[in-house]
């Protein structure tokens, strides 16, 4: 596990604030139709205390709450089915799951989604990152039986490295 320290993400940030602008960079003429907000928003200077206490309150804490202090929001909708990192209110809105229930019982935090319904959520016991599809929502619970929960990754690093990989193979094959 590679923890999120303010050095990596930083540089990671900057990374995705090149790359981001470079995919979209003749997409339309590619596809036929123009892309979609394809942006990384990082966070305002000043504002994460008011955040980070949200997010705390939360439950919210370690890699996850690092990556808020630098980064708003990352919005792919054209990167495979789409990639979306959602900003804090929508973490701590009280809308989504905060338990994983079924084959794989943990605490949980949904931190984004993609184009096609599926949640991501960080584990909260092992720092798992989970794609959730197909499961059913019970109150705060999200359960599932037989499958709906696939790790995609070990930390959410891993995650987060995985994404800026996708992205820099999708410019790549232009």
């Amino acid at each position: 596990m590679v923890p999120i320290t303010g050095e990596n993400l930083s540089s990671w940030v900057d990374v995705m604030c090149e790359l981001v602008p470079r995919f979209t960079q003749g997409f339309e003429s590619q596809f036929g139709y123009p892309p979609g907000e394809n942006v990384l928003v990082r966070a305002t200077p000043g504002a994460e205390n008011g955040e980070k206490a949200s997010l705390v309150a939360a439950g919210v804490s370690g890699d996850l709450l690092n990556f808020y202090e630098q980064v708003e929001r990352l919005s792919l909708p054209d990167l495979d089915s789409g990639f979306f990192i959602h900003p804090v209110a929508e973490v701590v809105n009280g809308e989504q799951p905060t338990i994983l229930a079924g084959d794989v019982s943990d605490s949980i935090v949904v931190f984004g989604s993609d184009g096609g319904g599926s949640l991501f959520a960080l584990g909260a016991s092992q720092g798992n990152v989970y794609n959730l599809s197909g499961g059913s929502l019970i109150g705060d619970t999200y359960e599932t039986e037989g499958h709906g929960v696939k790790i995609i990754s070990r930390d959410l690093w891993g995650f987060l490295e995985d994404l800026r990989g996708e992205l820099t193979n999708s410019i790549e094959h232009h």
